[in-house]
């Protein structure tokens, strides 16, 4: 017998995508429901309470705060707080860790000399590169990867634009070596970082429980300091899409060209890679 509960919560699960980390949000949602009997203001205050007691972070209670509002709305159930109620994080809160750049050329360094596995290199080169998220890497099909037109779709997520970027010469052996056929999980993404941390020499990082944003956060500090404009900086790293004057020249881009001979994907949004792999800030340790 399907219970209130169960529906509201197939219902959430029918609006998530279906991404690797829809179970992620689920047991989220789950959660709750089975901490409470009511559906009010007063059950999510009791939760929210419950979970600084158990001594959750600032964030993650936000963030299941937020996935409860996601599970009252898609059920239409009436929601009892105004836009500025939810959980506050505070500065001292946020752990936002990004790697120095004498870290990640350490890495690096762990890749040329082959202590890294062929998967581990090549999801690095990609992190490095293009501050690619782990959820962006394990929706990585081989397909995605052309080395033949040095070209690298990549299924954006948190509702950036997905896009074509160019593969430098700096990083094609290393995603030549890897096939990606294989399939990752998330959890199995977050061990491969702590495994490359070990194997370059870094193994006390562990206990830090750093991944794969690290990264991405010290890509984007590079840019901005090497003279990137944030804007440029922005569409690299696949935020939201456009908006304004942006818009529409975004969305006319064709992404295939067609000829007598056959079709081929169009890399004109990708053509701006160029000038940002001059200003790169790691593209030069793969050298």
């Amino acid at each position: 017998m399907i219970t209130d509960k169960e529906r509201l919560l197939e219902k959430y699960a029918d609006n998530l995508s279906s991404s690797a980390n829809r179970n992620h949000y689920l047991s989220y949602a789950k959660d709750f429901l089975e901490h409470t009997d009511e559906l009010d203001r007063a059950s999510i205050d009791r939760y929210v309470a419950r979970l600084r007691k158990k001594g959750w972070k600032p964030g993650t209670v936000n963030f299941a705060f937020r996935v409860i509002r996601r599970l009252f709305a898609v059920n239409n159930l009436p929601w009892e707080y105004r836009r500025s109620e939810a959980p506050i994080i505070g500065q001292r809160d946020e752990y936002r860790p990004q790697l120095s750049l004498r870290i990640i050329e350490t890495i690096i360094t762990a890749a040329e000399s082959g202590r890294l596995a062929t998967d581990e290199s090549a999801f690095m080169a990609l992190s490095t590169t293009y501050g690619l998220r782990r959820e962006e890497m394990v929706n990585l099909e081989h397909t995605d990867i052309n080395i033949a037109s040095n070209s690298i779709y990549i299924a954006t997520v948190k509702y950036g634009r997905e896009r074509y970027h160019l593969i430098p010469p700096e990083i094609r052996l290393y995603l030549e070596r890897h096939a990606f056929s294989q399939k990752y999980g998330l959890a199995t993404l977050s061990q491969m970082f702590g495994r490359i941390l070990e194997k370059s020499g870094m193994r006390e990082l562990r206990k830090l429980k750093l991944g794969w944003h690290t990264v991405r956060r010290a890509l984007l500090d590079g840019l901005i300091k090497n003279g990137v404009n944030v804007l440029d900086a922005r569409l690299f790293l696949r935020w939201k899409s456009a908006v304004g004057d942006m818009a529409m020249p975004a969305r006319y881009y064709g992404n295939v060209v067609i000829d007598l001979n056959g079709s081929s994907p169009v890399l004109e949004e990708a053509k701006g890679d160029a000038e940002i792999f001059l200003k790169h800030p790691f593209l030069h340790l793969w050298a």
